[in-house]
């Protein structure tokens, strides 16, 4: 999560969406005063070559509330409150639901490779990543957001944000988290129709709101 008060955004950060990449973007262009979160170890690594700011400002105080890298939209407005919150421009990403759970079947399973997809499908992980991410850009149930970026057009999208905010430069996206799924496995190539069927129910609010299909 950023909070700029330079350029005056909210960058919300959701899961399993390039999102640490994204900030790592952002942060090259943070001022002293803004709010950013702090990110696992090889990514602050990244961000420090990158030449971007690291965690700074995302205390309790001189936020009301503490702020980490996945907080929701009602905790980062209670953090700076209501009037900063709702005068910022505010993005998330999103990304194809059935897709984003394969990543995150890769993901969970690097060290240990113990689930099937199938056994995968059932476990907890898969709804938490469905309500999580739902939540950090809703707020009692409506759009906390000015612009929802698609992962599947990541670069356009974000390129236009960046312009609509003035920012220096390009995104230039650094690749945090890559090399986890073996040779970009296409997602559909791992459902069967019972699969298929819950991620689209578990993801049901997301998918009627954005128009994503498998």
């Amino acid at each position: 999560m950023i909070i700029s008060h330079r350029h005056r955004y909210v960058f919300l950060k959701t899961k399993k969406t390039a999102g640490s990449s994204v900030e790592i973007a952002l942060s090259r262009s943070c001022g002293p005063d803004d709010v950013i979160t702090q990110l696992p170890r090889p990514d602050e690594e990244l961000r420090r070559q990158a030449g971007g700011l690291g965690r700074q400002n995302n205390s309790a105080p001189p936020l009301t509330v503490s702020l980490h890298e996945h907080s929701g939209a009602r905790r980062c407005r209670r953090g700076v409150g209501r009037e900063t919150f709702e005068g910022y421009y505010r993005f998330a990403i999103e990304r194809n639901p059935w897709d984003a759970v394969v990543s995150l079947y890769y993901w969970v399973n690097r060290r240990t490779g113990s689930y099937s997809f199938e056994e995968f499908l059932e476990r907890p992980e898969v709804a938490n990543l469905a309500a999580q991410n739902h939540a950090i850009w809703h707020i009692d149930g409506r759009v906390a957001v000015d612009r929802v970026v698609r992962y599947e057009s990541l670069e356009h999208d974000l390129t236009e944000v960046w312009q609509h905010l003035g920012l220096p430069g390009s995104p230039d996206l650094p690749r945090a988290k890559s090399g986890i799924r073996p040779g970009r496995v296409p997602y559909r190539d791992l459902y069967d129709a019972g699969g298929r069927q819950r991620v689209g129910e578990l993801f049901a609010p997301m998918i009627d709101e954005l128009g994503y299909s498998f």
